[in-house]
């Protein structure tokens, strides 16, 4: 039960972070996320928690890995293969040497081995909390991918690193030659189960979605299963889980552009579900890290302000060693594999790619991670320094942090968007209105067309570039003028000719009691009509004992064969009643024509903010539903065919747009998105609908 409660507590730190975040914007996300999860850490069932190695990397590094891979095209790997190895390994190698051999010298109680096992556990850089924070910033595009690619394979060189180290420490032997091989044997073993167990899957995926009937019930769950087993297949035979999955990954990409333009339902779908993941197991980890600091805190205050200085002292040499060898390796790299994405060597611009790539060397949880991953014993003794260890890779952690977080933002240009939120609401909020208009004007039955309009209102989503003030005072505005066209309306002399004055003036009385007057007036007069009306059914159904709908006809019926007066008044009341509801009729055709009008003048005018000419349609179809005693209790049917009608017409919008100017391929990109997927969901429903009919 811990365990749900621990998982829901995340998903809860997730959320309330996302709401922070909106107001916060120029905070990066993941302090956020550590802040978060060192808030959470107070909480009972985090007490004493311990990051478990096993699970994270399974249950939280291992997917990760795995969707990275997915985003690296096999071509691109193959045609990056020589930099990416001399990025996540060569350069990841020669960082581990040379911050063992530093803390060798400053710690000199510690041996070669144990200083090498803390090299390997700040070797790994973390591309995400990058992205983090530099999410306002635009990085180079060469930098930026070798950050991604770097990240993507460098975590294994640190883990076969720290295997090799608490091999030695374990053995009190080293040879060139076994480390050699066993490094061999982990990364291009991993590599190989990665290839061989992902061909499988794909295959076996491939076929399902080919020749399944219902495939998205199968290859779903099989994608969101091929991490952990392909992870957990490969630490069985001893080789590389993060290598395994991450060349999985690559394969599965592999098989999306096979199945580009077929199976769409199953890929917009494993899309959507892996994207969401990706964001919320991004967020674990920070949210992870914010939990694991107490435990460290408490560590380190065991050591005294001394010990703990001295360790921060070392955190800070070891950055500052890392950040040297990251930059002289590009500064000085003159490569062609470096030089694709760093540029000419003797640009002018490679010093500056130089520093950026040193100081976006950011390390974190799986550093954290390989840090907890230390045994509390080895070769029969507890394990020298282990607690300084991870003092040490949580320091580097967040100074790195700090370090980008400081420098980044003044470096880096502010991204330059091809179109703003209001850009974007501007040109969705014409389309709607379009599409409104032209729907409008091909569908007789009113309920219907008013039906649809509220669908296709739905589609505005501009809840953060609205001006609520202005909308007020247009809603205020728009609401008298048609008051004053009703009211003409009903005082025209071709009302007046075809509706006597007792059916015209009841109209009036009603219009300027629901819409007219006050809001005060109108609730205090609604109230006071209420209890009248219920007063004088309850004294009219106790002395007359009437009290079922059936009672009620026959009481009626006899009546009026006793009383030919009473049956007269009954034949006027339903006349009135017949001739209110006809002028009822008009009064609402008149209303729409004249708000049709004013929105198609509108978007000739090229306005977007027309929503208040929505509310005024809305309140002035309540007062018709009231006049009709007709609140919609069961909402109208819109008939398939005509969304797809509107769908085709926010098409045909897009594309005039387009072909105009005035709407760009950016903001075209997003509409066309928003289209198709309003589309697809709107036919997915149908067929759930026309199942439904078929079983019934």
């Amino acid at each position: 039960m811990n365990e749900f409660y621990l998982v829901a507590l995340l998903l809860v730190g997730v959320i309330v972070v996302n709401v922070v975040k909106q107001l916060v914007p120029r905070i990066p996300e993941a302090f956020l996320l550590i802040a978060m999860g060192w808030g959470l850490s107070f909480m009972p069932v985090f007490h004493n928690f311990k990051l478990e190695p096993e699970f994270f990397m399974l249950l939280i590094i291992a997917p990760l890995m795995f969707i990275d891979g997915q985003k690296q095209s096999f071509a691109n790997i193959r045609k990056r293969f020589q930099g990416i190895f001399l990025l996540s390994v060569v350069l990841a190698v020669v960082t581990a040497v040379v911050v063992g051999l530093i803390t060798k010298q400053i710690e000199a109680q510690w041996t070669f081995p144990l200083a090498l096992a803390l090299a390997a556990i700040v070797t790994p850089t973390d591309a995400v909390a990058v992205k983090s924070m530099t999410g306002s910033n635009e990085m180079p595009k060469g930098v930026g991918e070798a950050l991604e690619l770097e990240s993507l394979f460098n975590d294994a060189t640190g883990l076969v690193l720290l295997d090799l180290a608490l091999s030695v420490l374990s053995k009190g032997t080293f040879s060139v030659v076994q480390g050699i091989g066993h490094f061999l044997f982990v990364a291009v073993g991993g590599v190989v189960i990665g290839i061989i167990g992902g061909f499988l899957l794909v295959m076996l995926r491939f076929n399902l979605n080919r020749h399944g009937k219902n495939p998205e019930l199968t290859t779903i769950p099989i994608s969101l299963l091929t991490p952990f087993a392909i992870y957990l297949l490969a630490e069985h035979f001893g080789v590389s889980g993060i290598l395994a999955v991450v060349a999985t990954g690559i394969e599965h990409n592999w098989e999306a552009d096979r199945l580009r333009l077929t199976s769409t339902n199953v890929q917009l779908t494993s899309r959507t579900i892996w994207s969401i993941l990706s964001d919320i197991l991004n967020d674990f980890v920070f949210l992870i890290l914010g939990i694991s600091l107490p435990e460290v805190a408490r560590n380190v205050t065991q050591m005294g302000w001394r010990g703990a200085v001295a360790l921060l002292g070392v955190s800070v040499l070891i950055y500052v060693a890392m950040w040297i060898v990251r930059y002289a390796w590009v500064l000085r790299g003159d490569s062609p594999w470096i030089a694709a994405f760093f540029g000419d060597p003797k640009g002018d611009d490679r010093p500056f790619f130089a520093r950026l790539f040193a100081v976006s060397g950011i390390h974190g949880t799986v550093t954290l991670a390989m840090a907890f991953s230390l045994p509390n014993r080895i070769a029969g003794h507890a394990f020298p320094y282990r607690n300084e260890l991870i003092a040490i890779a949580t320091f580097v952690i967040l100074i790195s942090m700090v370090m980008s977080a400081i420098v980044l933002p003044r470096k880096l240009p502010q991204k330059t968007e091809a179109y703003t939120m209001a850009d974007l609401d501007h040109i969705r909020n014409k389309m709607v209105d379009y599409v409104i208009l032209q729907m409008r004007s091909q569908i007789e039955d009113h309920a219907v067309r008013e039906a649809l309009t509220d669908q296709l209102q739905s589609q505005k989503s501009n809840r953060l570039t609205v001006d609520r003030a202005q909308t007020t005072a247009n809603y205020t505005a728009l609401l008298s003028e048609t008051k004053e066209v009703v009211d003409n309306f009903l005082h025209c002399d071709n009302v007046n000719e075809r509706y006597s004055p007792e059916v015209v003036n009841l109209y009036d009385r009603i219009f300027q009691r629901v819409l007219v007057e006050s809001k005060r007036d109108h609730l205090g007069l609604r109230m006071k009509h209420t209890i009248k009306h219920w007063k004088k059914e309850l004294f009219w159904h106790t002395s007359h004992r009437v009290i079922t709908k059936k009672q009620r006809l026959r009481f009626h019926a006899a009546k009026m064969a006793d009383n030919p007066q009473y049956s007269e008044r009954v034949e006027t009341w339903q006349a009135t009643r017949d001739a209110l509801l006809a002028l009822n009729s008009e009064v609402t055709d008149t209303i729409d024509q004249y708000l049709d009008t004013v929105l198609t003048n509108r978007l000739k005018q090229k306005h977007s903010d027309n929503d208040f000419v929505y509310l005024v349609r809305r309140t002035m179809n309540h007062f018709c539903a009231h006049v009709k005693h007709d609140y919609q209790k069961s909402a109208a049917v819109v008939p398939d065919i005509l969304y797809v009608q509107a769908f085709q017409h926010e098409y045909d919008f897009v594309q005039q747009g387009i072909n105009a100017g005035y709407i760009n391929q950016s903001i075209a990109g997003v509409l066309y998105t928003e289209i198709n997927q309003a589309q697809l969901l709107q036919l997915q429903q149908f067929q759930g609908t026309d199942m439904a009919l078929i079983e019934a």
